[in-house]
Order: structure tokens, then C-alpha cells, then sequence
């Protein structure tokens, strides 16, 4: 009887005890060496509002395949909603009941980050401008011609779709809590 339980013990150990304390320190060694110090952090953020502040309108175009609204194009010039980050949104009553309305952040339009946004094929050619944070996005319709203004749409991926949020950029834009003139920009 005790041979039994020194096998299963021994077959516990090499079976669960030790792949879990091999993963353990790996994961220790690998993740301290990829964690960013506060100063790394700084550096990365500073260069993630650099990337927003130098939208690439005709790059992200070719890989949209189509004109970005001017509503988007004059958001990116002006920086102040851009900028905003983890904001609860304030839409009107009768949508907030429908959905609650989320921006983590909003994506810089070049070919590095467009490339790396939701695969929008399914529900037409568009332009992800914003993201939840979760790995869904906001986005807008491109157009063969140049157009002021666009319906915005969010897509997700769990669960599945393609949902209209705001009839216009201008109105979801609208939603975004007013910025102080004097308040500091990263």
C-alpha cells in the first residue's frame, strides 16, 4: 500500500507540482524582463500622442480603400478629443439604455496600427478610429468621393457584430465630455 502512494505522489509531482514551478519562474524571468519602467511607460505614451498628432490620412486611405470623412480628418487636426482616454461616454438617454458607450483610447491613423485593427470586410470598407480596449472598435464608413461627414459604427467581436452607434462623427464627437482650453496635452 505504501509503494501505491509513493508512485502517485511521485506521479503528482513530475505531472502537476513541477511543470507548475518550471512555468512559474520562467514566467518571472520572462515578464520582468519585458515590463516597462515608469520611465518606459512615459517614453511609450509620448510616443503613442506623437503618432496621434501626425495622422497619415493618404496611407491609411490606400489601406481603407476609400476617402476618409473630413469630420475624422479636422478630429485628428484638432486634438482635443483625440487625446481623451478611458472615457465613459454621455450619449443621449435613449442610446445609453441600448448599449453603454466606452473609448479606452483613440487609434493613431497610420499603416502600423491600421493594419492591426478589426478586419472590417464583412460590413464594408471603413476606418478604425477608436478602440474599447477589449479588442473592438469604433470605425467609419470610407467613400470613393470625398464626404463631410459619416455614420459611426462600433464593431465587436464578442459577441459578434456590427452595431450603429451615432448617425454622424459629429453627433459621437459630441458626446466626449468638453475639454478645458488650459488643460495639459501629454
Amino acid at each position: 500500500m505504501m509503494e501505491t502512494l509513493k508512485a502517485i505522489g511521485l506521479i503528482a509531482f513530475i505531472f502537476l507540482v513541477l511543470p507548475v514551478a518550471v512555468l512559474t519562474i520562467r514566467d518571472k524571468i520572462w515578464y520582468r524582463s519585458k515590463r516597462l519602467t515608469p520611465v518606459g511607460r512615459e517614453a511609450a505614451r509620448k510616443v503613442w500622442i506623437e503618432r496621434l498628432r501626425r495622422p497619415q490620412f493618404d496611407e491609411v486611405e490606400k489601406i481603407c480603400g476609400g476617402v476618409l470623412p473630413d469630420r475624422l480628418k479636422l478630429a485628428y487636426q484638432q486634438e482635443e478629443v483625440i487625446l481623451s482616454e478611458d472615457v465613459e461616454l454621455a450619449a443621449p438617454e435613449a442610446k445609453a439604455k441600448q448599449h453603454f458607450y466606452y473609448v479606452a483610447h483613440f487609434v493613431p491613423l497610420d499603416a502600423e496600427r491600421q493594419n492591426t485593427t478589426t478586419d472590417l470586410s464583412e460590413f464594408g470598407r471603413g476606418c478604425c478610429f477608436a478602440a474599447d480596449g477589449m479588442g473592438n472598435f469604433y470605425w467609419v464608413p470610407v467613400s470613393d468621393t470625398p464626404q463631410m461627414d459619416a455614420p459611426v459604427y462600433f464593431a465587436c467581436h464578442d459577441p459578434y457584430g456590427n452595431e450603429k452607434v451615432a448617425d454622424s462623427l459629429d453627433e459621437f464627437l459630441s458626446w466626449f465630455p468638453k475639454v478645458e482650453k488650459n488643460s495639459p496635452k501629454g
